[in-house]
C-alpha cells in the first residue's frame, strides 16, 4: 500500500475513527485503526466490537492495500509537522510516513486479523435534521446510567418513533428524562442506543450544521450516517423500564413556579457545600412555604442557608433532593421560561417541567430526610 494525502484532512478523518477505539489488552488489534486504500478512496475504521466508526476521504492511491496501526503516536506526530502533503506506505511490517524533509516508522498489525464487522444496506431508514437530533441527544442522555453494571438495560438512551413524534428517554433509576419532539416522520420503532454510542455520535457530528443525518436499523444494529462518516452500533436488547407507567403514576398535589435562572445560581452556591458531604453527597434540604423556598446544605465543616421567591399551590413541604441532579436539568432551560415543580410528599418523586410545556419532563427521586 502507498498513498499520498492532505495531512490535515487525514488527521481529521483519523480522529473521527478513533472515537470508537479504547485500549484492549486481550485483543490488541482492536486498539488500532484499520486503514484501507482502493481506487481514490481511503477508509479508516475503529471499533470496540459494540461500536464501529468508519470515515472516508479521497487521496492519491498509488498502490492499494490495507493495514492496522496504533493511532496515538501517528496522531501526535501528524499534529506536530507542518507539511501539507504526506505519503504513507507499508515497508515490511511497518507503516512509513514521509514528508518533504523527514520519515518515520510505526509498527503495524496484520490486517487479516482485524475483526470483520459488516454494516448493512436497506433496513428501515429515516432522515433527520442533524442539529435537532444532536440537541435532543444532549438534552436526554444525562440521566442514563453511566456504566453497564449492574444494569446494562439503562446504560443507554431509549429512542422511539410513534405517530410522527420522536421520544427520547433515559434513567438511572434515581431520575428519569422524557423528551418528545414532533418531526413528521412516518413509521415506528423502539431502540435502546448504548450511552457510549450516543456520546460518540454527539462528539463526531456536533460541529456540523444544516445537514441531514440518515438513521437506519436492522436486527440488532443501528447506523447513523452523515456524508462519508458512519457510526454503527449494536442496540441493547434488554427490556427498557416502563417509563409510561412511571410518568403516569403522579398524584401530585402541590405546584411551585420558580425562576430557573435565580434557582440555578442558588443551587450552584449550595452545591459548593454539599458536593463532598460524606453522609449524603450532593444532598440539599428544600422547604417549600408560601411565597418562599428555603434551601440549606451542610458538610462536615460548613453549612449554607438560601431563600428564593416562589409561587406555590398546595400545602408546605420539606424534602431532600440531589442538588447536582436538579442542576443537570436546569442547564437546558431557556432564560425567559418558568420552571414548574410538581410535588406530593417527602418520599415521592418530584416532576420538573417548563411551564406550559409537556415535552421535556424530568423526574427526580428524593433522598432520605435527616432531622
Amino acid at each position: 500500500m502507498k498513498i499520498r494525502v492532505n495531512r490535515q484532512e487525514f488527521l481529521r478523518t483519523l480522529r473521527v475513527a478513533t472515537t470508537a477505539v479504547s485500549e484492549n489488552k486481550i485483543r490488541p488489534i482492536i486498539s488500532g485503526i484499520y486503514m484501507e486504500a482502493s481506487g481514490s478512496n481511503i477508509t479508516l475504521k475503529g471499533t470496540n466490537l459494540e461500536l464501529t466508526v468508519t470515515s472516508k476521504m479521497e487521496g492519491e492511491v498509488i498502490v492499494g492495500g490495507n493495514l492496522v496501526f496504533y493511532h496515538q503516536l501517528v496522531e501526535e506526530y501528524l499534529k506536530e509537522i507542518s507539511d501539507t502533503e504526506i505519503t504513507l506506505s507499508i515497508e515490511g511490517k511497518t507503516l512509513l510516513i514521509e514528508t518533504n524533509d523527514s520519515s518515520s516508522e510505526f509498527s503495524v498489525f496484520d490486517a487479516a486479523e482485524y475483526p470483520k464487522i459488516k454494516s448493512f444496506d436497506g433496513g428501515k431508514e429515516y432522515k433527520l435534521n442533524l442539529e435537532k437530533l444532536i440537541t435532543l441527544l444532549e438534552k436526554s442522555k444525562f440521566a442514563s446510567a453511566q456504566s453497564p453494571e449492574p444494569n446494562p438495560a439503562i446504560n443507554c438512551v431509549r429512542i422511539e418513533l410513534e405517530e410522527g413524534v420522536l421520544k427520547l428517554i433515559s434513567t438511572d433509576t434515581y431520575r428519569l428524562v422524557y423528551l418528545a419532539e414532533e418531526i413528521g416522520l412516518e413509521g415506528d420503532f423502539k431502540v435502546s442506543i448504548p450511552l457510549k454510542s450516543v456520546e460518540a455520535i454527539i462528539k463526531i457530528f456536533s460541529s456540523k450544521k444544516d445537514e441531514e443525518i440518515i438513521f437506519a436499523y436492522e436486527g440488532n444494529q443501528v447506523k447513523f450516517v452523515v456524508g462519508e462518516t458512519e457510526v454503527l452500533t449494536r442496540v441493547i436488547d434488554l427490556a427498557f423500564p416502563d417509563y409510561n407507567g412511571i410518568l403516569q403514576a403522579t398524584g401530585y398535589n402541590k405546584k411551585v413556579l420558580i425562576d430557573p435562572v435565580e434557582f440555578k445560581h442558588l443551587l450552584k452556591r449550595v452545591q459548593i457545600f454539599v458536593r463532598n458531604n460524606s453522609e449524603s453527597k450532593n444532598s440539599g434540604v428544600f422547604e417549600f412555604k408560601d411565597g418562599v423556598l428555603e434551601v440549606n446544605g451542610t458538610s462536615e465543616i460548613a453549612k449554607i442557608d438560601e431563600t428564593i421567591e416562589i409561587k406555590k399551590e398546595g400545602e408546605d413541604l420539606k424534602i431532600s433532593l440531589n442538588v447536582k441532579f436538579l442542576l443537570d436539568y436546569l442547564n437546558f432551560l431557556e432564560k425567559d421560561k418558568k420552571l414548574l415543580m410538581n410535588l406530593s410528599s417527602s418520599n415521592s418523586a418530584v416532576e420538573l417541567i417548563i411551564e406550559n410545556e409537556e415535552n421535556f419532563k424530568y423526574l427526580v427521586m428524593p433522598l432520605a430526610l435527616k432531622e
